[in-house]
């Protein structure tokens, strides 16, 4: 594979992927993002370290959004590409990592112009598989206007702006500049708090409802996953809070209003009970295709068994078949599983038993009808 990388951009890599002097590390990579000359490497480290997190620093999906686009914009505006360019722009295509949405044929056509770079290779082999094998749905098509959000990219850009946080002590929350990711970084240790107070066998009842006061405190604080945890838990069947369905669509409102795909899917599903207050299925129909949009896994698995159910058409089932790849390929097993039993309807015996291979090593178990959450790709 032939790339370059700025000095400081090595040497920031070399001392996280050792896990040494991770505030160093991330210094160096900042100042490759200000002043280097492989700036849009430099944005897409930050961007993967900020999604990833690294000690010290809590992983932020939406957050890191903003940096993969920021490289995106330096990649476009460079004058020569190399391999690990092209690999990378097609990495924000084919896993989602920006603001724009999932597009295989655009991740494919950048990785092919990779030349040697063996994960491209490997990732391009994999989406002409999903095409040949008829398990992948077709990508939007291909333009040449087809542009990363710039607004997006602009706000994300600022030399008045540190791009990195720095984490001081790997035993402690890393500290930044940036109010926005303060915040966000604090009231997501408060919820972390909370959770292990809530999952402890040991804790107490009365520490139990000590944590969902810290969630609610969290959730004050802009944290949108402890939102989505209060809206989850006032919808009842827990025994720490009475069941107050206004207060749960309050809770995932909020989370909605800072791009909360899951909140969107759960207050979609509420709109729906016909014993809800506020019932209204045309609303909740809107929310969860809106989170399918967005590429909850969840919703998508829906979707897939709603036009599943529709047999009087046989179209639907080919509809519903993509809706489950799509939920597959963002790491729930159901959705596999679900292609499986559709593949075995159509006798197609070795595709139905790839597709339940990949179920199981994606947390699904077919014995138990049961998708190990831990498996799926979290969503906030």
């Amino acid at each position: 594979m032939s790339y370059t990388l700025d000095k400081d951009l090595e040497d920031g890599l070399a001392l996280i992927n050792e896990g040494k002097k991770v505030d160093t590390g991330l210094k160096l990579i900042n100042r490759s993002a200000r002043k280097g000359t492989t700036k849009g490497k430099a944005f897409f480290e930050i961007a993967r370290i900020i999604r990833e997190g690294v000690p010290g620093l809590e992983g932020d999906v939406e957050q890191s959004k903003i940096y993969f686009d920021a490289a995106m914009k330096h990649f476009k505006d460079q004058a020569a590409l190399d391999d690990m360019d092209y690999r990378e722009m097609g990495d924000y295509y084919y896993y989602g990592y920006g603001s724009a949405p999932v597009d295989k044929n655009l991740a494919l056509e950048y990785y092919e112009k990779a030349g040697e770079d063996e994960l491209a290779k490997k990732r391009a082999e994999e989406i002409r598989s999903q095409q040949v094998k008829g398990d992948s749905t077709s990508s939007p098509s291909l333009t040449s206007d087809t542009e990363v959000n710039e607004e997006v990219v602009e706000n994300s850009e600022s030399e008045n702006v540190v791009v990195a946080p720095n984490v001081v002590d790997e035993n402690k929350i890393a500290e930044v500049n940036d109010k926005v990711i303060e915040e966000a970084i604090n009231s997501d240790q408060i919820l972390l708090k909370a959770l292990r107070m809530l999952d402890s066998v040991s804790s107490s009842d009365q520490e139990r409802l000590d944590a969902i006061e810290l969630a609610k405190v969290a959730a004050e604080n802009g944290s949108i996953r402890a939102n989505v945890l209060l809206g989850y838990l006032y919808e009842g069947d827990n025994s720490l809070v009475a069941t107050d369905l206004e207060q749960a669509k309050h809770y995932y409102e909020v989370a909605i209003e800072h791009g909360s795909c899951s909140a969107e899917f759960r207050l979609g599903i509420l709109y729906t009970d016909e014993e809800a207050p506020f019932y209204d299925v045309e609303k909740g129909h809107e929310l969860i295709i809106q989170a399918a949009h967005d590429g909850y896994s969840h919703a998508l698995a829906y979707l897939g068994d709603c036009f599943r159910k529709k047999v009087s058409d046989h179209r639907n089932l080919e509809v519903a078949y993509r809706y489950y790849c799509l939920a597959g390929e963002r790491g729930l097993g159901l959705g596999y599983h679900n292609m499986a039993e559709i593949d075995a309807s159509r006798q197609q015996v070795e595709l139905a038993s790839q597709h339940e291979r990949l179920a199981l090593s994606n947390g699904f178990d077919p014995n138990l009808g049961y998708q190990d959450p831990l498996f799926y790709t979290l969503h906030i």
